[in-house]
């Protein structure tokens, strides 16, 4: 049984600076490759054969969306190895959630996906590092892990690419389902048990397979008090195709923004309306949204919406379709 595994950087990767500094490796720390994180790990070939595949060394923040298609079709070619059992991708945790989601979009496979980060460096006190990989190799290797689309795995914990976000800067329980719950766990005894089953379409089930590329410029815009159309102009001057204006809950915008969100929808652009809850997103498609042309976000965080809307741009779809993709996805 093999696993291939991509290094992409991050905290996970990183060598650390002291065994009891856990902020200054964020700026100084260098970035192991994926050879040798494995090389410092090597309790991980008691679980399964690795197949280290080359790919980068990054602190996540330099993450792309071009880094994303890349890495989208390399695991695709991987896992397209009938050798390959699974894949297990080391990630930074800063953009692990959405590189994790477009993955659980693009990557036509039902085998198992499992990106996997960490928020101490191996080499700290009380490092989440070596549990983290060694569980994300056990997920990857059990046999109910098929068809589960992309999985992230950490603190013990199992979820879906679509639903999990961090949640917090430093804790080791910061990679959280806030709306959906995770999808399982791995034991104490190191037993992986699942709850649920993703019920959204995605991998080998999703319709933005190999998708157009470069993908189109999707901008956020927020909603605050005097928040008037500065940016959301700015957006557009810049070459914005679409927005995902961030509201207050459950979904409104001041005054301005209102107006400038109507100009930008009779000029073409499409416009999907969210809001900043992160417990309960959903966004209720009652008329003074959608009979303005808005598309109503269902439970997806803003920035997973846009990588989402950037998906159905690029493939051309039609504003009824985003909005059937939106309530489906």
């Amino acid at each position: 049984m093999t696993i291939a595994l991509f290094g992409t950087g991050g905290t996970i990767s990183n060598r650390g600076t002291a065994p009891d500094n856990f902020v200054d490796y964020l700026d100084i720390g260098t970035v192991m490759q994926a050879d040798e994180l494995v090389a410092a790990h090597p309790e991980l070939r008691q679980i399964s054969q690795i197949r280290v595949e080359a790919f980068a060394a990054l602190r996540s923040k330099y993450v792309t969306s071009a880094h994303w298609v890349q890495l989208a079709q390399q695991v695709s070619s991987a896992l397209a190895d009938e050798n390959i059992r699974g894949v297990v991708i080391a990630h930074g945790t800063g953009t692990l959630e959405e590189t994790a989601w477009f993955l659980h979009l693009t990557v036509n496979s039902t085998k198992p996906i499992i990106v996997v980060g960490a928020q101490r460096p191996g080499t700290a006190l009380g490092s989440d590092t070596p549990l983290n990989l060694l569980d994300a190799f056990r997920v990857a290797t059990h046999p109910e892990s098929q068809d589960r689309g992309v999985t992230v795995v950490m603190n013990r914990q199992i979820h879906s690419a679509r639903d999990v976000l961090k949640v917090a800067n430093h804790r080791l329980d910061a990679l959280q389902s806030p709306v959906r719950g995770p999808l399982g766990v791995i034991h104490a005894d190191r037993t992986v048990e699942y709850w649920r089953t993703p019920t959204n379409p995605h991998t080998s089930r999703s319709a933005f397979i190999d998708p157009a590329t470069p993908l189109p410029r999707v901008d956020l815009v927020h909603a605050y008090t005097d928040a008037d159309a500065t940016a959301l102009e700015a957006f557009r001057a810049a070459g914005a195709t679409g927005l995902i204006v961030v509201g207050y809950p459950p979904g409104t915008l001041t005054q301005q923004l209102d107006d400038a969100v109507d100009r930008a929808i009779a000029d073409g652009l499409v416009v999907v309306q969210a809001t900043r809850a992160f417990l309960e997103p959903d966004v209720m498609a009652r008329g003074g949204l959608v009979g303005r042309g808005l598309i109503a976000n269902s439970d997806l965080a803003p920035h997973k919406a846009r990588i989402l809307l950037q998906l159905c741009l690029a493939q051309g779809m039609a504003h009824d379709e985003i909005g059937e993709v939106f309530a489906t996805y």
